[in-house]
């Protein structure tokens, strides 16, 4: 009788799964962990790793069923590694402080958004944000929502023409500036949007953001270079005045880029964890399940306070709202 057929299922599986399943994992993610700033395929993983940190939980799990120790190290090891990307990321504080509240949307519209803006004006209704900032916003949608006379203030229609951005605001609007940054790609053209904002005749700085996807390696460039750009800028406005940071970023939490962004900036992101629901989803499965990543973010300067964050319904796009509720300083 061959060995394998005396062993139990337990211990075939030890050896034929679980052992090389956790090793090729602790390997995994300590490629990730350690190389995804350097190498373009290795942080596109990051898009996933809520499912990746997923997976090494249930590898802990058949090591324990295993109680093989070797397993269990290996597994309890890659998971603690998987963790390190979440743990890094710098968040803003949620104790109360005494301050303005101010509400803020962020949504990427979906250039192909075949659904009624109405649908969307209604969200806008119902959560009343004073700020709101839009990508991939055509024409017919800025027409929608400035005729619907929800706020006084707005973005210049170069801004959507150029790069699809667009702002509402409830504040006052002092000035609007883009980015100019030096291109190193062939293609790019990308640029963040610059808004000083009158909030109780106090200056505050609101950059709007969409870089590249990076589905490609120019992209990928890109991208990383659009944040490096963006986050001396807000550096520099981060000694004048609070600053907020909104939009489709393309960037996963858990990328080295979202992190180092925040860290050169000096801001802290409004979701932390890597337990963080999905902004940006498949449209094939979403009758199924929300299957994507969260590359939606808002991030703010340490002088700002959190209320509340949470995702906001469908309303036909491939991407949900997050909404910011949040506590600015008096002075």
């Amino acid at each position: 009788m061959p060995i394998a057929a005396r062993r139990g299922p337990i211990a075939l599986a030890y050896s034929v799964l679980i052992l090389p399943g956790v090793i090729a994992y602790l390997f995994t993610v300590s490629v990730v962990v350690l190389a995804a700033d350097r190498f373009w395929l290795v942080d596109l993983l990051t898009f996933a790793w809520p499912y990746m940190v997923t997976v090494g939980a249930l590898f802990v799990v058949a090591a324990f069923v295993t109680r093989r120790m070797k397993a269990i190290v290996i597994a309890l090891a890659g998971l603690a590694v998987a963790t390190i990307p979440a743990a890094d990321v710098p968040t803003v504080r949620t104790a109360a402080a005494a301050g303005s509240g101010l509400k803020v949307l962020t949504a990427n519209l979906f250039v192909d958004n075949g659904e009624d803006p109405a649908v969307f004006i209604d969200l806008l209704r119902r959560e009343r944000p004073d700020i709101v900032v839009l990508q991939e916003t055509t024409e017919a949608w800025e027409r929608a929502l400035s005729a619907s006379g929800l706020y006084p203030y707005e973005s210049s229609p170069e801004s959507r023409a150029r790069d699809d951005l667009k702002v509402f605001s409830a504040l006052p609007i002092r000035a609007e500036t883009e980015l100019k940054r030096a291109f190193t790609e062939e293609h790019a053209y990308k640029q963040p949007l610059r808004l000083e904002l009158d909030l109780n005749g106090r200056p505050l700085f609101l950059y709007a953001f969409h870089p590249e996807t990076p589905r490609r390696l120019w992209q990928w460039r890109d991208r990383n270079a659009y944040l490096s750009a963006a986050a001396d800028a807000v550096k520099g406005d981060l000694e004048k005045a609070p600053v907020i940071v909104a939009g489709d970023w393309n960037t996963p939490t858990w990328s080295p880029f979202f992190r180092g962004f925040l860290k050169q900036a000096g801001l802290a992101s409004t979701a932390g964890g890597w337990l963080q629901p999905v902004t940006r989803f498949s449209m094939k499965l979403d009758a199924l399940a929300y299957i994507g990543a969260s590359i939606d973010h808002i991030a703010v300067s340490p002088d700002i306070f959190l209320r509340a964050q949470r995702v906001g319904p469908a309303f036909g796009s491939n991407h949900l709202p997050v909404i910011a509720e949040l506590t600015l300083p008096e002075t």
